[in-house]
């Protein structure tokens, strides 16, 4: 399960993290946490990433942005889900959830992915949808 906290980390104060970004937050948080029930459920393991201490995928020190970015983060593009509090990565080191989510989960989930050619070694998810309204798409 990932929490509030550590999706937000240590940028929790910043003033990016506007109350509608909390609340993405929350909601996105919400959709994931019961993606990765189920999968827990059907024996896929979502192990913690060392570096973040938690299952989101990032480098040490907070560097890697797999949950939330500030405004000014050079990690990922400009217009980037994770800025809105509408994405994260999920440390997935041998591609096991990314192999087992398929169309109809995302869907059960209200959930997008990135296509899985390009997240090797994490998951990402995200409640915004596409521009091509695809449930896994290229970035």
């Amino acid at each position: 399960m990932i929490t509030i906290a550590e999706y937000f980390g240590t940028k929790i104060n910043r003033e990016d993290v506007t109350e509608e970004r909390k609340e993405h937050a929350r909601i996105l948080l919400e959709y994931v946490n019961a993606l990765l029930a189920e999968a827990e459920e059907q024996g896929i393991h979502i192990p913690k990433d060392p570096d973040t201490g938690c299952q989101i995928s990032g480098a040490k020190d907070g560097h890697g942005d797999g949950g939330f970015r500030l405004s000014n983060s050079a990690t990922g593009k400009p217009g980037s889900a994770h800025k809105e509090g509408m994405a994260v990565d999920v440390f997935d080191p041998d591609n096991k959830l990314d192999d087992w989510i398929t169309r109809e989960i995302l869907i059960k989930y209200g959930l997008f992915r990135e296509a899985r050619i390009h997240t090797i070694g994490w998951c990402h998810l995200q409640t915004r949808p596409p521009r091509s309204l695809m449930r896994s798409f290229n970035p």
